[in-house]
């Protein structure tokens, strides 16, 4: 992903306007494509499996599909798992096979159910905001912005987020105030690495998505 960086802040006023113009947003946001990533660290889950990336699409409010790369500790071996939200259904192949299975929602290690509301709460919750510069990303203008939350604000998105966790967020907004790119910084599960850094990217936002159980 190529972003070209530039050092002039934007101003405190637009700052301001950008944090409610990106709820905004957020909260009319019908369906985007997106990839979860880890930059630094890894994401458990179960034990002597490693997540580090999940990517897919979201119909928003109660339907996504998810590809999850991970890998075994030992031996070291890559992963890939597929999962399918509809509605109240979950499925999921299994960690050495394709087969799927009818799994429980509260397995997962997110959860994309109402990610336009989550993202928009977890915005709101920033305290400290500053703007951080103006860079160009994948082609189009964003205003990068800073602040803190605490990691029980990203429970609903990472259910497994530990309680009273210190978290610094960048966010990407375009010129309409959409959100773009979110950077994690920071533990946000009690058995992350201090210095775990996630980035989660929006694309294709509000596009036609069709999404099927599995056969």
């Amino acid at each position: 992903m190529l972003a070209c960086g530039s050092d002039k802040a934007p101003p405190t006023a637009e700052v301001e306007y950008s944090i409610p113009q990106a709820v905004d947003q957020l909260m009319a946001l019908e369906s985007a494509s997106f990839t979860l990533e880890h930059l630094q660290g890894t994401t458990v889950l179960v034990p002597g499996v490693l997540m580090t990336k999940a990517y897919g699409e979201v119909d928003i409010p109660d339907r996504f599909r998810v590809t999850v790369e991970a890998e075994s500790v030992s031996p070291k071996t890559y992963i890939e798992i597929s999962i399918i939200t509809i509605e109240n259904k979950t499925y999921m192949t299994g960690l050495f096979g394709r087969r799927w299975n009818e799994v429980p929602a509260d397995t997962m290690p997110f959860n994309l159910s109402g990610l336009g509301q989550t993202l928009a709460d977890i915005v709101d919750a920033i305290e400290g905001d500053r703007g951080l510069g103006q860079e160009r990303l994948q082609g189009v203008d964003t205003v990068r912005l800073g602040g803190n939350i605490s990691s029980e604000d990203l429970s609903e998105l990472i259910p497994g987020a530990g309680s009273g966790l210190p978290v610094a967020l960048e966010l990407w907004l375009d010129p309409a105030g959409l959100l773009r790119q979110v950077k994690i910084i920071g533990r946000v599960v009690p058995t992350d690495d201090a210095d775990t850094v996630r980035r989660l990217v929006l694309n294709d936002t509000n596009q036609p998505v069709t999404m099927n159980p599995p056969e």
